[in-house]
């Protein structure tokens, strides 16, 4: 970008025009200028594209003699036996998660949806999670349904970032300005058709994770619109708050 006149072209996080309304929030992970944020409801911190929660429902209900063999984030959890019905069992699966020491350190919990079949496993970065059914004379699958359970709060503001972490980012646990109306640039999925006035939404999984698409399905809805066509990799959106 040229230092004086008119810039050749846009950088991540660079505002564009004069009308902006830009908050502090703290960071909860490494945030680069650009990033779409999220952020926990009635939590100042501020995270980037994540699917944070895992719901994992099952196919019918359990029955007698099945085994439940659950894996989070890698971390494989100790069978649990078929308790009196898919409630129960699924709630003694949920306090083994909740009392596994490194799943802790990391956040992650677990609860149960009554009369739902169904596991949840949430986190403040990615889950993965899956449950293997053995035993009985009938063995349910669980589907895991990933998401994110946070709101869309705006786009991390382009500063001169140097710190003694590194440089182009705001660290962990720093203040990091974010814009939560007014128009800024953002990275963009590689087939993303970004023009203006489109819808954008946030992909939150995949190699396009975190970038602005004009692609609904499966993508996060931000209530931002585009304001410009795609050019190396950027496009200006107009963010317009909380969604």
């Amino acid at each position: 970008m040229n230092l004086y006149g008119e810039p050749a072209r846009a950088i991540a996080g660079q505002k564009f025009g004069l009308q902006d309304v830009t908050e502090s929030h703290i960071a909860a992970e490494d945030i680069e200028p650009g990033a779409a944020l999220f952020g926990p409801v009635g939590d100042d911190r501020v995270f980037k594209a994540h699917n944070n929660i895992v719901s994992l429902v099952a196919s019918a209900d359990l029955a007698a003699e099945n085994s439940l063999k659950a894996k989070v984030n890698g971390v494989m959890l100790a069978g649990i036996a078929f308790d009196t019905d898919t409630d129960k069992t699924l709630a003694a699966l949920a306090d083994a998660i909740n009392a596994d020491k490194t799943l802790a350190e990391f956040g992650i919990s677990a609860s149960v949806v009554t009369g739902a079949k169904t596991l949840t496993v949430v986190g403040e970065s990615d889950i993965e999670s899956e449950i293997a059914v053995t035993g009985g004379s009938s063995q349910p699958t669980f589907t895991a349904i990933a998401t994110t359970s946070m709101k869309f709060v705006g786009v991390a503001r382009h500063e001169e970032l140097a710190c003694k972490e590194g440089t182009g980012f705001y660290p962990k646990k720093t203040a990091v300005n974010v814009m939560t109306h007014g128009e800024i640039y953002v990275p963009v999925a590689e087939d993303a058709e970004a023009a203006d006035k489109k819808p954008a939404y946030v992909v939150l999984s995949g190699d396009d994770k975190g970038k602005f698409t004009d692609e609904a399905s499966g993508n996060y809805d931000t209530g931002c619109v585009f304001r410009s066509d795609a050019q190396d990799g950027l496009a200006r959106v107009e963010v317009r708050g909380l969604k």
